[in-house]
């Protein structure tokens, strides 16, 4: 396969942060990643970077008179035995509509990524669904996603690629996917890390580690075709200003670079990825380091022929052969 750059941003707002964080403490991130987004978008545009935009499907509506149009029913939602996860506690307190809750709702933003050459609209479930939580069922993540494909198909969006939040995927979840006509998604990182450690703490810290050492090797990887959908798994977050370790910021942007020229020297693909509202405080710093990881992309483009590619895009090449 020719070496492949894949960026992919899971585009969720303040959804995929309401059970860990407060609106009130976190709510200028996810403001700030909004309005970083246009930017993104033309620095895209400038590298002609490819990228998939994994976005919640409570996003796309218009109101909360539409959103919930679209609700599977009750005993179709995620019963989570933590109810605390579930984002349908939100509504309606969040406002009726975009304007009025800029954390919760985007379809203008949803319209303007999609006007730029090469961005897909993805799915990052309807709901931020975790599919690893005890208490959910198979029967309500199909349902969660069928209402992220209706929603979507509403203003002329086919969804063919997902994001899982967390990255939680297991096979009889990817093979509801399949079924219901998905062709790519994105999985955890095959390392040792996540295979041989199950203590979190540990495991956070050592993931945190290989942000700044090659603790887990390069992380390019030849795609796998999972009977008819694509496992495009991620290979490295691209992890926001982290303040106790800022002295190593410069170690952070060395070890993406390094990993994506072993992928690009070797015909392998490389996935980046990461949230608007990682980059919604310090913005023009993250800007601008981005901006250095897509100019060594052009070096590569033209040294060894690396490409860009969104999630779509790549899972089509390697089904239709």
């Amino acid at each position: 396969m020719q070496a492949t750059l894949i960026i992919s941003l899971d585009f969720e707002l303040f959804w995929g942060m309401q059970d860990c964080s407060t609106l009130e403490k976190y709510q200028d991130n996810v403001l700030g990643g909004r309005k970083a987004i246009p930017k993104l978008l033309e620095m895209f545009q400038k590298h002609n970077i490819h990228a998939t935009w994994a976005t919640v499907g409570f996003q796309f509506a218009q109101s909360f008179d539409e959103v919930q149009k679209y609700f599977p029913k009750e005993k179709l939602r995620p019963a989570y035995k933590n109810r605390k996860l579930s984002t349908y506690n939100c509504f309606p307190y969040i406002g009726k509509s975009e304007d009025e809750a800029l954390c919760f709702y985007a379809p203008s933003l949803i319209k303007k990524i999609a006007q730029y050459d090469g961005q897909e609209i993805a799915s990052h479930t309807f709901s931020h669904y975790y599919c690893k939580e005890p208490g959910q069922t198979l029967e309500q993540f199909r349902a969660d996603m069928t209402a992220a494909i209706n929603i979507a198909e509403k203003y002329g969006y086919e969804l063919t690629s997902v994001v899982l939040p967390r990255n939680q995927c297991t096979s009889r979840y990817i093979t509801i996917l399949r079924e219901l006509g998905f062709t790519a998604y994105r999985d955890e990182e095959n390392d040792w890390i996540h295979k041989k450690i199950s203590f979190r703490p540990l495991m956070r810290i050592l993931r945190l580690m290989d942000v700044y050492v090659p603790l887990t090797g390069q992380g390019g990887y030849v795609p796998e075709n999972e009977n008819g959908i694509i496992n495009l798994m991620g290979s490295r977050m691209y992890k926001p200003f982290f303040w106790p370790l800022s002295i190593l910021e410069r170690m952070k942007v060395h070890r993406i670079k390094k990993q994506m020229l072993h992928a690009a020297k070797r015909g392998l693909v490389f996935h980046l990825w990461w949230h608007p509202h990682n980059i919604g405080i310090m913005t023009e710093y993250h800007l601008k380091q981005l901006e250095e990881i897509l100019c060594y992309y052009d070096e590569l483009r033209e040294k060894y022929n690396m490409r860009s590619m969104n999630m779509r895009e790549a899972a089509e090449e390697i089904l239709n052969g």
